[in-house]
């Protein structure tokens, strides 16, 4: 026998058996729920709409009473064992007997065939060796049959099947296994090898009776999975039930392997897959016949978006787009000046002034090389020799006529590349799904506007999504987000935009980004595309990341229905296990998933790792922090400095989450951080300050000038490093100052409104208060090296 046959454990364990046995519930048999008692929920919300039981036990009290009724039977018989009948004539004498049939629909409903143990049934059956079932439950030995043949496993799998109520022992006891040795005189106890799931009665009695054991339970991951959910979710129950066979399959794999498998099969499987599911599902629904997920996720989303088209016998075709931010920036070039490109250096913070402009087809004056690679927030507040500021120098070369030419030119070649694109591989007409990842949809949205039918004929999929996003509803544009259905839903999405690297390394980091077209040797219009941008060991990585969404895809395939309605696992339990892995990564999550790197997709070259130099030192502050929300302040800290701060404290703090709750402060937003300021500022008797903030709306300034207000604190001016976005004299109802005139300000309290601009902000006021003989007072959260 081969390991194929078997990937879930060792197969030298089932070399020497010549009996092996096998437990049927959670083991042969699972269940599409997370728990057992879930069946009676199920129960009892049908017994309700038949009206075989009043309105009022609703399913968690059915389950309850239910339970109880099984606990007294069992009690008062003399061997501890009850049947289904017994238990429904002691909860509901009037029904009893279609209640019995009521639960073994639900049953029926609810079960399949554990696809790992059936492969090993069939080859055991093959070399004619002895199986036999042994159940501790209260169904009959023809109900169990009878369910086991409605998922597939047949008489011929199986020589006998012990059931515990019929023979007035169980397994648990211990008395079960005696009844098996009995009919097997031949066989040694050590000859007959048992399967099961219960650590007592699978497990511990099986080799007290001599045989040996293997108890088959999901990985210890999968447990510390679920304990982490609970703490986000604040639910008591794990939903994903499909979870526990995608463990099983992984009990076996090679150690170098596992972790990322596990990654891969029980976090990043539910969010890709179902996410793929539900699109497909969709598009049946809405009559769509055609599917195209955006490049580069496309790699990982086509191919299980087909074999669940496949699965599901549907006629829709999908098919690849390769289309990126940084192919469709020409476009915006077609009315570039200053202004524009103010605007697409703002929507694109990594993008630096330098790039855009040379594809615009400029040139960098020799006087300007030394700001080369900067970004529109690194030109802020700068000033050159000239007294003139850097950011209005290097935009002002964007309204030159030669160039505004030369760009608007590109723009028209550039979209006419597109469209051909577009038509070749979408033809004219006919529904299409333009799928991406999220969160706002900026790219489906151009290309929606960029076809003349495009806001009738393409509906736009996203698998989570921030408020930009409703601009494309205002715009008219046809949208659908899988993570939208209730408001815990919509902080899922925050969250996962807030640090979204991991999941889009391991969609896309195999493949090369879109960086334009060009014509082949036919005259045809071609991607042209970089290189995969992960190599080396991260590639293996990868892949083993793939492979286990893969693996989540493929058993959970294979025990979905073919045919008939199906319910798409809502979005908020498909991606809970990503969401809590991002807030509360264990050590080696932000060991090796912030090791990987990232880049912007945007035109930026070059990339970054996670979890970088940069970042640790962010938050190394907040790590050495004795007071304060920890975390909250961790969140408050920009992207584009910290990308993921849980993983970066984690590896300064591996007990960072073992810290109190009210000092972890664990708030998505900038309302923690603010709060945490104002309250230092009032400690230290301030009552009037002056706001200096990054980012306008966009940054944390709008929070703190309304907690401030809250609290009683006099705001006397706001000064922010991108004045370009204060556009009124008054921010929020503050006094708007001049970043260039913080000197005339400095006999008040300066307040350091960000995390990532701190020490910027800081040398900015020394700059103009040191030479005049001031020493302004700073207050900056969390890094008193700068007061």
């Amino acid at each position: 026998m081969t390991a194929d046959f078997f990937p879930s454990f060792d197969h030298s364990e089932l070399a020497d058996a010549v009996v092996v046995s096998c437990d049927v519930f959670d083991t042969l048999l699972l269940r599409r729920v997370s728990s057992p008692a879930l069946v009676f929920n199920a129960v009892g919300q049908e017994a309700v709409a038949r009206c075989l039981v009043d309105s009022s036990l609703t399913p968690p009290l059915f389950r309850l009473a239910r339970q109880e009724a099984e606990r007294r039977v069992r009690a008062e018989a003399p061997g501890g064992e009850a049947t289904l009948a017994e238990i429904y004539r002691r909860l509901n004498p009037r029904n009893s007997e279609i209640l019995v049939e009521l639960e073994l629909e639900v049953e029926a409903a609810l079960i399949y065939a554990n696809p790992l143990i059936v492969k090993v049934l069939e080859a055991l059956a093959r070399q004619e060796r002895t199986v036999v079932l042994l159940s501790d439950m209260y169904l009959t030995t023809e109900q169990i049959s009878h369910l086991l043949r409605l998922a597939g496993i047949g008489d011929h799998l199986y020589h006998t099947l012990y059931v515990s109520n019929e023979h007035g022992c169980s397994k648990r006891d211990g008395r079960l296994f005696q009844r098996l040795l009995c009919d097997y005189p031949a066989v040694t106890p050590s000859q007959i090898l048992h399967i099961g799931d219960d650590p007592i009665g699978d497990v511990a009695m099986a080799r007290a009776a001599g045989l040996r054991a293997i108890h088959y339970v999901p990985s210890a991951t999968l447990s510390h999975h679920h304990d982490r959910e609970r703490i986000i979710s604040g639910l008591g129950a794990v939903a994903l039930p499909s979870r526990r066979l995608v463990s099983l399959a992984g009990r076996n794999d090679p150690e170098d392997q596992a972790p990322w498998l596990e990654f891969g099969s029980l976090v990043l499987g539910p969010a890709v897959v179902e996410y793929c599911r539900w699109v497909v599902e969709n598009c049946h629904q809405r009559g769509i016949g055609l599917i195209a997920p955006l490049m580069r996720e496309a790699a990982v989303f086509a191919p299980l978006m087909q074999d669940w088209i496949r699965h599901r016998g549907y006629d829709i075709g999908v098919v690849p787009l390769h289309v990126s931010r940084q192919a469709l920036t020409p476009l915006e070039f077609c009315d570039i000046n200053h202004d524009s490109a103010r605007e697409t250096l703002s929507a694109k913070p990594h993008m630096v002034w330098n790039w855009l402009l040379e594809q615009a087809g400029g040139t960098v004056p020799q006087s300007l090389s030394s700001l080369t690679g900067q970004t529109l927030e690194m030109l802020a507040g700068q000033k050159l020799a000239s007294g003139a500021f850097a950011l209005e120098t290097v935009l002002d070369l964007f309204d030159d006529p030669a160039l505004r030419k030369t760009a608007a030119a590109r723009a028209v070649e550039r979209k006419a590349l597109i469209l051909e694109h577009l038509a070749d591989r979408l033809g004219k007409n006919g529904p299409v799904a333009l799928v991406d990842l999220g969160a706002r949809g900026s790219t489906p949205a151009a290309l929606a506007k960029l076809v003349h039918n495009g806001k009738t004929r393409f509906h736009i999929y996203l698998c989570y999504a921030v408020n930009d996003l409703a601009n494309a509803f205002v715009d008219g544009l046809h949208v659908s987000v899988y993570v939208s259905g209730s408001e815990r839903s919509l902080s899922m999405g925050r969250i996962l935009y807030r640090s979204p690297q991991i999941l889009e390394r391991a969609l896309t980091g195999l493949a090369g980004t879109t960086l334009g077209y060009e014509r082949n040797n036919l005259g045809s219009c071609t991607p042209k595309t970089a290189v995969p941008p992960a190599l080396g060991q991260e590639a293996v990585s990868l892949e083993w990341l793939q492979a286990g969404i893969r693996r989540y895809a493929a058993l959970v395939f294979a025990t979905a229905p073919s045919s008939g309605a199906f319910q798409p696992c809502p979005g908020d339990e498909a991606l809970l296990p990503l969401t809590a892995a991002l807030m509360m990564p264990t050590i080696w999550e932000a060991d090796a998933l912030g090791g990987l790197s990232y880049d912007q997709n945007d035109g930026v070259e070059g990339e970054r790792v996670i979890c970088d130099t940069t970042a640790l030192n962010m938050v190394r502050p907040l790590a050495d922090m004795k007071d304060g929300p920890v975390m909250g302040l961790a969140l408050g800290l920009r992207p584009v400095r910290v990308p993921w701060p849980q993983g970066a404290l984690t590896r300064l703090d591996p007990a960072v989450f073992r810290r109190p709750a009210d000092m972890l402060g664990i708030e998505v937003g900038h309302a923690p951080v603010c709060r945490a300021l104002v309250a230092r500022l009032l400690g230290s008797g301030m009552r009037r300050v002056v706001v200096l903030a990054v980012g306008g709306d966009g940054g944390m300034g709008p929070d703190f000038i309304r907690i401030a207000r809250e609290e009683g604190l006099e705001l006397v001016a706001y000064a922010d490093l991108m004045g370009h976005l204060m556009s009124s004299p008054l921010f929020h109802g503050v006094p708007v100052a001049r970043m260039d005139c913080l000197a005339s300000l400095a006999s008040t309290p300066l307040a350091l409104v960000t995390l990532g601009y701190a020490e910027r902000l800081a040398e900015l006021v020394r700059q103009q208060c040191v030479p005049m003989g001031l020493t302004p007072t700073i207050v900056a959260l969390a890094r008193p090296d700068l007061e």
